[in-house]
């Protein structure tokens, strides 16, 4: 249940970013942070799924 909800704020956090970067409104810096932020957002989608599972190993006490 809990990678479910961080990969529900991750997704949140892209598309909130991706709205931002297609802004012709927004400055380039912002632009910029934008997609360092998609890209950290990703790779932390990424390493809470492939360790979300190993949360607890075998059986619980």
């Amino acid at each position: 249940m809990i990678p479910d909800i961080g990969v529900m704020i991750g997704l949140y956090i892209i598309t909130r970013m991706i709205v931002v970067a297609f802004d012709p409104a927004q400055r380039t810096v912002s632009k910029i942070f934008s997609w360092i932020t998609v890209v950290t957002a990703l790779i932390c989608i990424v390493d809470l799924l492939s360790k979300g599972s190993q949360a607890f190993p075998g059986r619980l006490p």
